[in-house]
């Protein structure tokens, strides 16, 4: 599977009440769950207390057990990141770099990083969705682990977990969505409660899944 498939989160368009998953992205491989809100709070008075900068994830890595690494660039100042993903010299590919809004998010002993699509490379009627994941880093080693997309799926069918999502149909409206991607639609805070209760989960944040990134610093 395309590391650049796996983190990039896909825009969505907003034309009036209906909503459309972008065409183009629609044929990449990847099973995700995404958010139209950020894991943190965007309209405070002040900048979000959870969100902190950590200068070591500053830097080049490359994936690791891969036929073809992917390099991640992370860039950075003190208030968010800038991620490019390309692939690695010895890849054959006639994919391209493609760049993401990083803030690193601190809940409690737990690190997440919540990766947007660069509002430039959004169109102008898209909304660009959210990814955020739980975030393992020892010495030269980097872990980006995702929400599993099987289990949030059977959470919320079962009401396990009660999220704001968006369904096959809402209203009279078709909503076109990936049928292997959860698009979550509840609030910043909300989000924030379920990363907090589930953290430690091993079911909900599985580091030895194959959707699981990860990279060693070059």
């Amino acid at each position: 599977m395309r590391l650049s498939a796996l983190i990039r989160p896909r825009p969505i368009l907003r034309i009036a009440s209906v909503v459309l998953a972008a065409a183009g992205l629609l044929a990449l491989p990847g099973c995700w769950v995404y958010s139209t809100e950020p894991l943190y709070e965007e309209h405070l008075p002040k900048p979000d207390p959870d969100l902190i900068f950590d200068q070591t994830l500053v830097g080049s890595w490359g994936q690791v057990q891969n036929d073809c690494p992917w390099i991640l660039t992370i860039l950075g100042n003190q208030q968010a990141f800038e991620l490019t993903m390309a692939p690695g010299p010895e890849c054959k590919t006639e994919d391209k770099a493609t760049r993401y809004e990083g803030h690193l998010v601190n809940l409690d002993k737990h690190r997440f990083l919540d990766i947007a699509a660069q509002s430039d490379d959004v169109c102008d009627l898209c909304l660009p969705l959210h990814t955020f994941l739980l975030v393992s880093q020892e010495n030269d080693n980097l872990v980006l682990v995702p929400i599993d997309l099987d289990w949030m799926t059977q959470a919320l069918t079962a009401k396990k977990v009660v999220l704001d999502h968006l369904q096959r149909k809402e209203s009279s409206h078709e909503v076109l969505i990936a049928h292997d991607a959860v698009v979550l639609t509840a609030s910043s805070k909300e989000l924030k409660e379920f990363a907090r209760k589930y953290a430690d989960d091993k079911a909900v944040f599985k580091s030895d899944s194959d959707a699981t990134l990860k990279f060693r610093r070059r």
